[in-house]
């Protein structure tokens, strides 16, 4: 049998992005998906041509993990994938991304992100260092690559394109809340790392990505806000590095962002008055991070819904199987 897969979708105030994203998972060539869509009432009023195709569920609070965990908890298929509501997947996507579940010891997937240009790619394959930076590395454009990290790091997945066992989210107690936005994923991927779950790289699997307008960034990417930046950092800190470096690491990630500033200034995104301003929002989220509570799990256990399949029209493509024969 197919492994049964639900896709997870969560948007907030950008309902003609959601209705895109949506539209694209519609004519994904996959036999047994259903698609979950978690976001405020303007984005749902988007979707009304897929009323009783999909799930929706309502949720108005701008919280990330807490809105996906709400999806997986709406989840009821054997696989949860995850895309951004600015994305657009290939109609192979859920094929490759599945794929590499046939192996009973991966616990997560992920696969390379094109960029809004349709050529280049954002990211393809990252690890993530004891600190949360990620780098680059080489693997196999072709076929999956099954990772094995070294002790303290992890497998980077990108939110807007990977796949986890949901037995393994639920062990796991799902996405932290304490990240409203920014390094979910990150502290997700640092935990199935320390539990000894093991992540493949599908690269055929492949979202087209567009960095949609938000509250936190402008349609050119700008940053408008870096308030969720510096609060997820601090509680990055308290769950993962040592108290004795956490100084350095902090005047790190403050360099690392006045230079994205700088850099936007001198391209003409901002005004040099608009870098202290946008570092003065840094370290107030920073304060607030270190107070923040983390660490608060999720009853996923059960799935609040029955599986309802998406109707797909599209069946002549070869099954992707969830064990050998």
């Amino acid at each position: 049998m197919p492994c049964s897969v639900s896709v997870v979708v969560v948007s907030r105030d950008r309902p003609d992005a959601l209705y895109l994203c949506v539209l694209g998972l519609s004519q994904v060539q996959y036999d047994d998906f259903e698609i979950v869509v978690v976001a405020n009432a303007k984005g749902l009023a988007a979707l009304d041509g897929f009323k009783g195709k999909i799930k929706t569920v309502q949720f108005d609070d701008a919280n990330i993990s807490m809105a996906r965990n709400i999806g997986i908890a709406h989840s009821a298929g054997e696989i949860v994938a995850f895309i951004d509501d600015d994305a657009v997947p290939e109609p192979t996507w859920l094929t490759y991304l599945i794929t590499p579940f046939s192996r009973d010891k991966v616990s997560a997937v992920g696969g390379f992100v094109i960029g809004r240009n349709g050529i280049s790619f954002q990211w393809k394959a990252r690890v993530l260092d004891r600190f949360g930076f990620a780098s680059k590395i080489d693997v196999d454009e072709e076929n999956p690559t099954i990772l094995t990290p070294p002790v303290g790091h992890a497998v980077k997945t990108e939110g807007t394109n990977m796949a986890v066992r949901r037995s393994v989210l639920v062990d796991l107690e799902g996405f932290d809340p304490a990240y409203h936005f920014y390094l979910d994923e990150t502290d997700w991927n640092m935990r199935l790392a320390a539990a000894n779950h093991l992540t493949a790289i599908a690269p055929l699997a492949q979202v087209h990505h567009g960095f949609a307008q938000s509250i936190r960034r402008r349609g050119d990417r700008v940053p408008s806000d870096l308030f969720d930046i510096g609060a997820s950092w601090a509680v990055f800190q308290r769950k993962f590095i040592e108290e004795e470096t956490r100084k350095d690491h902090w005047a790190s990630i403050i360099k690392v962002e006045r230079k994205r500033l700088i850099g936007h200034m001198i391209s003409g995104g901002l005004e040099p008055r608009s870098i202290r301003r946008l570092l003065g929002r840094l370290m107030d989220g920073y304060k607030v991070g270190l107070i923040r509570e983390i660490g608060v799990g999720s009853d996923l256990e059960v799935p609040v819904t029955t599986y309802r399949p998406f109707p797909f029209r599209l069946r002549k493509i070869e099954q992707v199987m969830c064990s050998y024969a």
